[in-house]
């Protein structure tokens, strides 16, 4: 006997209908705390929940709402607010200027170093060549012992 009473009957159980969700609730097992929703309620609500989460609501303008607000127009004049946009465009412009520099010296090293190969390579290859003529010399200095003995 069942622990909670059972049905006991004799007809076989209808079989259950198929859906064509995505996530199939009769296979897998959920926890106690597992949210049961359709697959198109999900997708909405996984979206919304990506909403809430990264905080991108229009009403929204950064940190403290102070991200996206226009300057007054008489700041904008103002001879140190000026001098220190310029004095920040000059210091973008050396930082690109320096960028540039570093990649035009990483670029001289590369070409150093390959530079280096290539010249080692003749080297090795002089060396080989310079080897093959003093073996070939020493065969030549033996058969030429041999004349003049006649």
């Amino acid at each position: 006997m069942p622990l909670f009473g059972g049905r006991k009957s004799t007809e076989a159980a209808p079989a259950p209908a198929t859906t064509t969700t995505t996530h199939d609730t009769s296979r897998r097992s959920r926890s106690m705390f597992a949210r049961r929703r359709s697959s198109a309620s999900s997708i909405s609500s996984v979206e919304s929940d990506n909403r809430r989460r990264s905080g991108s609501t229009s009403g929204r303008r950064g940190f403290l709402g102070m991200g996206a607000r226009k300057s007054d127009p008489m700041v904008d004049k103002d001879p140190a607010v000026m001098a220190a946009r310029q004095k920040l465009a000059a210091a973008e412009e050396a930082e690109r200027e320096a960028d540039r520099a570093l990649e035009a010296s990483r670029r001289a090293v590369l070409a150093a170093r390959d530079h280096c190969r290539q010249l080692e390579a003749q080297a090795v290859e002089e060396a080989r060549l310079a080897k093959a003529k003093r073996t070939e010399a020493r065969g030549l200095g033996k058969q030429a012992k041999g004349l003049g003995r006649h």
